[in-house]
């Protein structure tokens, strides 16, 4: 009959050797005691930080769109009034309305009694921007 070894002595059956040395973890009495760390404060540290984080990127997207839509609106409405020039890429113009449509001028609010709906610069993009 084949002596047991003792339940504190880490002993393979199969293979007839010790594995205490293999393990990840104490094995003997005498060993160091495990403990487990608690995550959960990492956890709620770590959600509370990347939920601020997200948050603020959302607003920041939030106020990306809102601002592209801006220009999108201004741009449609600028190109969609009358004027026979070619505008110059930096410049200023005024956008009144006419009789029919909207319209651009050069001529300055100040200096015309028109109903004004805006003073834009064309920049290089071509995009018109509300100033």
């Amino acid at each position: 009959m084949k002596k047991k070894k003792p339940d504190a002595i880490v002993w393979d059956e199969k293979h007839q050797t010790y594995f205490a040395k293999l393990l990840p973890y104490a094995s003997s009495l005498s060993g160091p005691i495990i403990e487990v760390p608690n995550v959960d404060a990492f956890k709620k540290k770590g959600v509370d930080k990347v939920s601020k984080q997200f948050q603020a990127e959302l607003n920041e997207l939030q106020q990306k769109i809102k601002s592209f839509v801006s220009l999108a609106a201004d741009t449609q409405q600028v190109y969609s009034a009358h004027f026979k020039f070619e505008p110059i890429v930096g410049e200023i113009y005024h956008l009144y309305q006419g009789k029919k449509q909207p319209f651009l001028s050069l001529i300055e609010p100040s200096h015309w009694n028109k109903e004004h709906l805006g003073t834009f610069r064309l920049n290089a993009d071509y995009k018109w921007e509300r100033l």
